[in-house]
């Protein structure tokens, strides 16, 4: 961009917009422009597109400082009128922040449930975009991986399309544990994990899970990061310390609870 402002400058200061432009001064000048191209191809701005083409072909063969002042003139142009009808979001620096971090933020979580990863990307979005309720929905969709995964440690069946039900077969087969696994320190702290996983999951499906899922409230700000931060930690407690047993519920052998019909 500064070398077309100096070719501006340049016809300006000398007076004479005939004068030819010298072949590295075209080569450096169609540099920019190949710049100028894929900013006009990802706006979608055609008449800037067909403006650079002008240019470049004057510049083949031998422009005059008039035809590049024109031509400049034209991409200019083209880009004031394209950007009058141009929606473009610029991030809060904050929450950039926060969205440009998520994968090192979900590091542990991407590496153990992989096929989660397009739901933390999406809910990270969502709330630096301002949509809160649906960040907090694909929060749930990545809590599902979880309890997918905890539904295998324990050899519960994953195919029922219902949180309640799940957890009330998770915590049962908890109690089954105690009663026929031969006791330990091991064991102890094996079960306890397990059992305080399984709460977590019912805190989650009477807190916000059912809310969301069944259109039944909507979330502000605050709200939005709390639970994005809250499955974030247990996600990643739980991606530490829970064996890899089985394929997570995305995958072909084990369906998918339904995120939004089911309690």
């Amino acid at each position: 961009m500064n070398e077309m402002l100096q070719v501006t400058v340049h016809v300006r200061d000398t007076g004479n917009p005939d004068e030819p432009v010298s072949k590295d001064k075209a080569t450096s000048l169609g540099n920019w422009l190949g710049i100028w191209r894929a900013t006009a191809e990802s706006f979608e701005w055609p008449a800037v597109e067909n403006a650079i083409d002008r240019l470049e072909t004057r510049l083949k063969k031998g422009a005059r400082y008039r035809d590049l002042e024109y031509g400049l003139r034209a991409i200019n142009d083209g880009v004031h009128d394209g950007l009058k009808f141009q929606l473009v979001y610029r991030y809060p620096n904050d929450r950039a922040s926060v969205l440009s971090r998520w994968k090192s933020d979900w590091a542990d979580v991407i590496e153990r449930f992989p096929e989660a990863a397009e739901d933390m990307r999406a809910g990270t979005d969502l709330w630096a975009l301002g949509h809160y309720t649906a960040s907090v929905f694909h929060m749930m969709r990545v809590l599902e991986h979880g309890l997918g995964a905890l539904s295998a440690e324990l050899g519960v069946s994953y195919t029922i399309q219902n949180w309640q039900n799940i957890i009330e077969q998770i915590e049962a087969a908890i109690r089954l544990s105690q009663k026929t696994l031969p006791k330990s320190e091991t064991r102890n702290a094996r079960l306890q994990f397990l059992s305080e996983v399984a709460k977590e999951f019912t805190y989650f499906k009477d807190g916000w899970r059912n809310y969301v899922s069944h259109n039944k409230g909507t979330y502000t700000d605050a709200q939005a990061r709390s639970v994005m931060e809250h499955v974030r930690q247990f996600m990643t407690s739980l991606a530490i310390n829970l064996p890899v047993t089985s394929s997570s519920p995305a995958s072909a052998e084990t369906p998918r609870v339904d995120a939004g019909l089911s309690e």
